[in-house]
């Protein structure tokens, strides 16, 4: 099977909640500051899809890690700023018909990019010698040889 298919269910599951995210969050008016749609374009929308464009490219050098190093921040972002951080966009704050879809959509978003940044992981480790010896020697240590 090829990777690029692998990729992809979770990469849509990420894309279609970051399009309910969008929908919810103008449902209940919850409005951002300053830097949150800045982040959240940059970060959780444009990093992602160069990701995804390269590692469609089959360039998985730059993909996986772009992949990683663009969604667990977002995954944090969203975390805090929207869950625990106290501003206008905190789904707490938020109130009236969309509340519920805006939470779960938070939540959402949070969990998909967990996701594909394991997938990134995977992906990364799979096609990556110098990250695949790295992670190793995490995981096992080579044994000193007194």
């Amino acid at each position: 099977m090829d990777i690029r298919l692998i990729v992809t269910v979770p990469v849509v599951a990420y894309f279609t909640v970051l399009g309910l995210f969008a929908v919810a969050q103008s449902t209940v008016g919850a409005t951002f500051t300053e830097g949150q749609p800045a982040f959240l374009l940059v970060v959780g929308l444009l990093g992602p899809l160069l990701a995804f464009a390269l590692i469609w490219l089959k360039n998985y050098v730059y993909g996986a890690p772009v992949l990683v190093a663009t969604l667990v921040p977002n995954a944090w972002f969203v975390c805090y700023f929207f869950l625990v951080h106290d501003n206008p966009a905190n789904v707490f704050a938020a109130s009236g018909d969309g509340a519920a879809a805006y939470l779960a959509s938070v939540v959402g978003v949070v969990a998909n990019s967990i996701i594909l940044a394991g997938v990134g992981c995977w992906l990364w480790y799979r096609e990556s010698p110098q990250f695949r010896d790295a992670v190793d020697r995490i995981v096992r240590p080579p044994t000193s040889e007194n």
